[in-house]
């Protein structure tokens, strides 16, 4: 089995703010704790379903919106998702753990932190958010976002870019806007560094190593979407993530399966 991507624990308001952890106060944090007893919470309230579990071994915390619990078998499938990246990430934190005693070397609490957000609710469509961060004892935490489009009518869960007739399709609808749009992100953010466009860092991603997040201004249409750049995608570690919301216009909406263009509008 691989090892799965993987969290620190001292994400804040969101589960993308990493930068701040220390993988060391953790393990000393965990070394203190001194039990592998589990200390474990599930909520279900009006705002949705929140898990949180701790112990020596690992981290664990999980939530979903209640637009997600408002739908049986969308819960029932994120129910089912959640419980097999826990089972992954404590099997890998065992594994992990028997090493690390065996090489003589202090072991640190893992941890996965994932939870889903809506990104639009219309009549006919769900779009969500699935941000996740996760840690495995290295030098840093892995995070990214993923999404989902749950169709109403049919009861059908499928990734954002599904919406659309193909990832080189969208790549190609997108690129006139796109592409300026990072590069203004990215100056921003290493304002004063050398302006090298020729490295990995300096190249515009193709939909196929994004995430395509269809949301919506108006409540009616999926006339937006978003575009997700994690780590090492569109800027090094230090970097962080890009994410570029763009209009859906005239070439966004050609780019979008005839089966699903109804779901969409262009802003005019």
């Amino acid at each position: 089995m691989s090892r799965p991507l993987v969290v620190q624990a001292c994400v804040t308001a969101t589960l993308l703010t990493l930068a701040a952890c220390s993988p060391a106060s953790e393990a000393h944090r965990s070394q203190e704790a001194g039990s592998s007893a589990t200390a474990a919470a599930r909520a279900s309230t009006a705002e949705g379903v929140s898990v949180e579990e701790e112990n020596d071994l690992y981290s664990y915390k999980f939530a979903y919106p209640a637009a997600v619990g408002a739908i049986p078998p969308l819960a029932r499938e994120i129910e089912r998702r959640a419980d097999a990246a826990k089972s992954e990430m404590r099997a890998n934190a065992e594994a992990e753990r028997k090493l690390t005693a065996e090489e003589g070397f202090p072991y640190r609490q893992q941890s996965l932190l994932a939870e889903w957000k809506v990104a639009a609710n219309l009549p006919d469509w769900l779009s969500l958010t699935y941000e996740f961060a996760t840690y495995t004892g290295g030098a840093h935490g892995i995070y990214g976002v993923t999404s989902l489009v749950w169709d109403k009518q049919t009861g059908r869960a499928m990734e954002g870019v599904e919406m659309f007739v193909s990832p080189a399709a969208l790549t190609s609808a997108v690129a006139a806007t796109y592409c300026p749009a990072l590069d203004r992100q990215r100056k921003q953010r290493n304002a004063g560094a050398p302006d090298d466009q020729s490295g990995t860092f300096g190249q515009c991603p193709e939909v196929t190593q994004l995430t395509v997040i269809p949301g919506s201004s108006n409540g009616r249409t999926l006339d937006r979407i978003g575009l997700y750049a994690g780590p090492y995608v569109a800027g090094s570690y230090a970097d962080g993530s890009y994410e570029v919301t763009l209009p859906v216009d005239a070439q966004v909406l050609a780019a979008v399966k005839p089966k699903y263009r109804a779901a969409f509008s262009a802003v005019r």
